[in-house]
């Protein structure tokens, strides 16, 4: 059997944009993701939707998988043929044991490559407006770990040389060795007064710092209640945050907000809340898969015979003009047709094919559509439904009612990814809000989100002070039948009206 390759990537300190562009490209064509917590949830969207996911997080206190159970992971699935990608939080080669799991993959002859990521040893600062080096102030910044072992007798880290560093020291994982590590510091000749920065949770919604100097930084960070993952940062690079901190101005910053829809959904919102200095979380718990059948052929066969077409979705006109090529039918057999669509998305992608919608109501349902186009119909013409399998029946009734002649074709169906089930429970506390655009997405999410506590889910999600926002009230209505509270309904039932909600 032909051996597999692997890739050890760097993810980046936290916001999922900060990964690397040939990061993104190995990720993409792993057939085996193993990652770690510090890796941002919105970077399991881009895996193969075939790909296996395998968590393998370490948090303080507790480990998930012990190192060597994880380089002997690797090694198995490598050894099996499989493209693996080791999905790490900053940089593999940078306190992430990235070397170990080289080493391991050496030893058994397994072909690798090393994906650098950027290191929150200097990222994170930049989040708070802190420079790590600036011509007047620091010409130079050391990287240490803070992580030692308290029991031990003596300190393996120099800090006679350390504190006549002029540059600016990153101590990273030292939050629980801090008190010592100013001690320290102190006590071989470092300036008490030297500025200092605690910053927790860097890059991410979840981002707070404490700022003091080395002999009060202890007390401000108990103060400022600032945990795990920690960097310290000291040095008077520290004095230039208050001038060119840039991440909290944004509107929506310190803001973490779900996504559940399909991939290109919440792709889509993403973007916009990125502008808006939110951090997206996209978990796109639904995926569709394009439906091949004979009612499928049977409509492209008979394409000649129908009046209109009406799409309630992009998806389903993205799949019918993927038809339309794939039959090698050229779409001049549509001049005929006149078009229908739901929602403003669905008219977009539409148009991009270079076709403008001939109706589109107002209000973005198959109610509304039933409402205010069917009425308009006139006697004897043939109307086609391409859609979801999962779709509305709103609109096959009132064509029933009206006596027009239709056929509803599911091109595709929707699917819940279930890989993501895990990495759903362990987001869910640090989210302000889960977005959900259909009633499929609230389906799955109430399946896959388990409270670990003996609470409802709507009561857990209470709990976490996590809102609830729906597109519209077909899928809010589908929110309450599971018992979810939902906080708002956006009155315009698309992406904009997700965003309003949120702002």
């Amino acid at each position: 059997m032909k051996q597999g390759k692997v890739y050890l990537i760097g993810a980046g300190p936290g916001d999922a944009g900060l990964i690397t562009v040939r990061g993104l490209q190995c990720l993409r064509q792993a057939q085996v993701v193993i990652y770690d917590n510090l890796a941002g949830a919105s970077l399991l969207n881009e895996v193969s939707p075939s790909a296996r996911l395998i968590y393998a997080g370490k948090r303080a206190g507790s480990h998930y998988l012990k190192q060597e159970e994880t380089n002997t992971l690797i090694v198995r699935y490598a050894l099996e043929g499989k493209t693996v990608a080791r999905l790490k939080g900053g940089d593999p080669f940078i306190f992430g044991r990235g070397g170990e799991e080289g080493l391991a993959l050496c030893q058994n002859g397994i072909d690798f490559e090393v994906v650098p990521g950027i290191s929150s040893s200097y990222a994170v600062a930049a989040y708070q407006g802190i420079p790590v080096t600036h011509r007047t102030m620091a010409s130079s910044f050391h990287v240490i770990t803070g992580h030692e072992d308290a029991k031990k007798q003596e300190s393996v880290l120099d800090y006679a040389t350390l504190a006549k560093e002029e540059g600016t020291l990153v101590f990273l994982m030292g939050l629980k060795n801090l008190p010592n590590i100013c001690a320290q510091l102190i006590a071989h000749g470092k300036n008490p007064q030297t500025p200092a920065a605690v910053m927790q949770s860097g890059t991410t919604a979840r981002q707070k710092m404490a700022v003091g100097t080395l002999e009060t930084i202890e007390a401000l960070v108990k103060e400022k209640g600032i945990q795990t993952p920690a960097i310290t940062l000291i040095g008077d690079v520290v004095k230039l945050h208050d001038s060119l901190e840039w991440y909290s101005k944004k509107p929506l910053a310190g803001k973490s907000v779900l996504l559940t829809a399909t991939k290109p959904m919440a792709d889509a919102m993403a973007e916009k809340l990125n502008d808006l200095g939110a951090q997206p979380v996209t978990l796109s718990l639904i995926h569709t898969a394009p439906i091949l059948d004979a009612a499928v052929e049977k409509a492209f066969d008979q394409l000649a015979s129908y009046n209109w077409i009406v799409f309630t979705s992009k998806n389903g006109v993205e799949l019918f003009f993927d038809g339309l090529k794939a039959r090698r039918m050229d779409v001049r057999r549509l001049a005929h047709v006149k078009f229908a669509v739901i929602g403003d998305g669905t008219a977009k992608a539409l148009e991009a094919h270079h076709i403008f919608s001939d109706f589109m109501p107002t209000h973005f349902s198959s109610q509304d559509m039933a409402q205010t186009w069917v009425p308009g119909l006139e006697s004897g013409q043939r109307v086609l439904l391409l859609r979801a399998r999962e779709a509305s029946k709103a609109l096959d009734q009132a064509l029933d009612a009206a006596g027009i002649d239709y056929d509803a074709v599911a091109l595709y169906e929707t699917l819940y990814d279930e890989r993501k089930a895990d990495e759903l429970v362990r987001t869910l506390p640090l989210v302000d809000a889960v977005t959900f655009c259909s009633a499929s997405a609230v389906r799955a999410f109430c399946q896959m989100a388990v409270s670990d506590e003996a609470l409802s889910l709507a009561d857990y999600l209470e709990k976490l002070k996590v809102q609830v926002i729906c597109i519209g009230p077909v899928t809010e209505s589908a929110a309450r039948q599971h018992g979810l509270k939902v906080a708002k309904t956006a009155k315009t039932y698309n992406i904009d009206g997700i965003i309003e909600c949120i702002k």
